[in-house]
């Protein structure tokens, strides 16, 4: 017999199997993946998750440049979001 209900928590587009980003605090020196610029030793940063062997491989991001990469990730679902809507009849 079937409840309707789902199953377990709602699953992101966002996390997918890679796992979702998340700050950390710097250990050593490092840079940011996308701008290049050094993050320091001690600062915290965001990790994403990457693909690449068969090791976790997370890519280092300035506050800025997560940022930038946030609003086009919210700019991306809101037009999914907009394009799912059913249409109305006329």
């Amino acid at each position: 017999m079937k409840s309707g209900k789902p199953k377990g928590k709602t699953p992101s587009l966002i996390g997918s199997t890679l796992g979702a980003p998340r700050k950390t605090h710097v250990k050593g020196k490092s840079s940011c993946k996308r701008c290049d610029g050094a993050i320091s030793k001690g600062t915290e940063c965001f990790e994403i998750p990457q693909l690449g062997g068969s090791f976790r491989n997370p890519k280092r991001y300035c506050d800025g440049c997560f940022h930038s990469i946030l609003e086009k990730t919210k700019s991306d679902l809101e037009a999914l979001f907009l394009a799912s809507k059913p249409n109305p009849i006329s």
